[in-house]
């Protein structure tokens, strides 16, 4: 504790010494008289009566020189000698109330039976449009509580009273710094324990957002910056107070103390001027608030078919939702520019412009996609959960936003493509075939057999593989197609209908596996694509010859 009693002792004589020092430069015993034009470079003449000297004494303003009474004085000495007068007048122990106007030749002096510390000329009263006893009356009047001002200032009761509230102040400064310290350290301490008591955290719908150990660190960090800001704000009200009890450092410890206040009321003030226009936007964002609620009910009754119309699809629904829900927020926005605080200062205006334009650059991929999704909406190319094929992609719609589709493959993967890419590639739709009622999607595959094989055996045993393949229909019935005559075979393929499209990997799983089989069962082979064999010794390749027990390879036939 004795510590903290010196830093703040010593902090205090140096702040006390500092603002002396500063004082200095504003103390009336030094002579700083300037040209109130502030390009004048050097010394004015009788000959330059634009240019002025004023003359201050003890924060008062006493006369301002523009000419000399005198040809040999110039106005700027004349200046100083009256200033030196009034300065060693106030430090002497004359009557303020012993100075009064004495006549010269001249014009009116201000003195005393001793001494004389100006004259005022009748060009000085001519300048100033008074008679020259009315201005002397003034000046001689602003001399005397000038003086009168700088004695009470200098006085030891003054000083003396200063360091009695000083030292008062130091004892309260350290005390509202210790009980700041305790209150803290009480604080930190509870805190600590905190996660021993509450271990669960805080959690939203499930996950956790904030586990309890965190929140410690969280509450103990703020807790260390207030503390660090308390102390700065303690100091900074401390420095203002005690510059503040001497004459000296007065108006330096109120430009302190105006440094913190002065932002703080200007920015008060601004948020009381704009109470009004708060109001509007209160209104504007009320408004479009209960706006935004209608349309949303409106377009969840059509979403659902509780609300129909010819012209309107349901799946438009949700879409067309967004967009109006985007071109209301906009509305709003516009409406409510003209009322946001500082929207019309230069400054304010350029950051608009700025963002605006880096928005536009960042934003063209965006918006193509954007664009794309809504002609992709409107166009009815796809729907959720239709099995497409958008360029080498096959799978389910599972997302169909403004920006990008969601496609979950049949290996259970989530391709994730922007819509300005789906509205360039080919889509294929098998799930609109599906519903088609005069049959559905046509699965095909192919298969080549040799010209010894007859082509009605052939298709008849695809079309009996296709009917046996569970999901494809009986009506419309299974064609083949005859695709090419190649050099070693022919090319089949066979047509099946599905109304099933989603299960389409499975059908076609189970169609090669039929077609397999009844090729087996009817001893032909598959000789695909080219198969070259010699008959004489080798084995058969069709499995029902194989699994016969009495087969054995032929063996070779040499002929000479």
């Amino acid at each position: 504790m004795l510590k903290q009693a010196v830093i703040i002792l010593y902090s205090t004589c140096c702040i006390f010494f500092t603002g002396i020092a500063f004082a200095k430069k504003d103390n009336p015993t030094f002579i700083h008289v300037k040209p109130s034009i502030p390009s004048a470079q050097s010394a004015p003449t009788i000959n330059s009566p634009a240019t002025s000297f004023p003359i201050s004494f003890s924060d008062t303003d006493i006369f301002t020189v523009i000419s000399s009474p005198i040809a040999s004085i110039a106005p700027q000495t004349r200046a100083e000698i009256i200033q030196k007068n009034i300065t060693r007048f106030a430090e002497s122990e004359s009557d303020p109330l012993s100075l009064k106007t004495i006549s010269f030749p001249e014009g009116l002096g201000i003195g005393d039976d001793n001494s004389v510390l100006m004259i005022v000329s009748p060009k000085d009263a001519a300048e100033s449009e008074k008679t020259s006893a009315i201005l002397a009356l003034e000046v001689l009047s602003r001399i005397q509580t000038a003086v009168k001002t700088y004695r009470t200032k200098h006085a030891w009761k003054t000083h003396s009273l200063g360091a009695v509230l000083t030292l008062i102040s130091i004892i309260g400064l350290w005390q509202a710094l210790r009980f700041n310290n305790h209150v803290f350290k009480w604080i930190t301490s509870k805190v600590s324990t905190m996660h021993h008591h509450w271990k669960r955290g805080i959690h939203f719908r499930g996950y956790e957002v904030l586990s309890s150990r965190r929140i410690e660190r969280v509450i103990l960090f703020s807790l260390k910056s207030l503390r660090v800001f308390v102390i700065l704000l303690c100091w900074y009200f401390f420095l203002p107070l005690i510059l503040s009890f001497f004459p000296e450092t007065r108006k330096i410890g109120v430009k302190i103390f105006d440094y913190l206040i002065t932002p703080f009321t200007s920015i008060f003030h601004t948020i009381v001027n704009y109470i009004p226009n708060l109001f509007y936007i209160f209104v504007i964002i009320v408004i479009a608030f209960y706006v935004l609620k209608v349309i949303a009910y409106a377009f969840k009754l059509i979403e659902h078919g509780e609300l129909k119309f010819d012209w309107f699809y349901d799946d438009w629904a949700h879409p067309t939702y967004q967009i109006v829900r985007f071109l209301v927020i906009v509305t709003a926005l516009i409406s409510a520019y003209p009322y946001i605080p500082g929207s019309s200062s230069e400054a304010f205006q350029g950051v608009g412009l700025v963002l605006g334009a880096l928005i536009s650059f960042a934003s063209s991929s965006a918006i193509s996609n954007i664009v794309a999704g809504v002609i992709l909406t409107y166009t009815r190319a796809f729907r959720l959960n239709d099995r497409v094929k958008v360029g080498d992609t096959v799978g389910d719609v599972v997302e169909k936003t403004l920006l990008v589709t969601r496609i979950k493959t049949i290996k259970h993967v989530v391709v994730t493509i922007p819509n300005s890419l789906v509205m360039g590639a080919q889509i294929i739709n098998y799930s609109t075939s599906a519903a088609d009622a005069n049959g559905g999607v046509i699965l095909h595959t192919s298969i080549t057999i040799g010209y010894d094989v007859p082509w009605k055996k052939v298709q008849a045993l695809l079309i009996d593989a296709a009917l046996s393949t569970e999901l494809i229909l009986k009506a419309p019935a299974p064609f083949v197609l005859k695709t090419s005559l190649d050099d070693w075979y022919v090319s089949y393929e066979i047509n099946a209908y599905t109304k099933d499209p989603a299960q389409m990997a499975v059908v076609y799983s189970n169609l090669h596996q039929n077609i397999l089989d009844q090729f087996n069962t009817a001893g032909l082979e598959i000789m695909s694509p080219h198969y070259y064999a010699m008959r004489d010794g080798n084995a058969s390749t069709v499995p029902s010859v194989l699994s016969t027990p009495d087969y054995s390879a032929p063996a070779f036939k040499v002929q000479s």
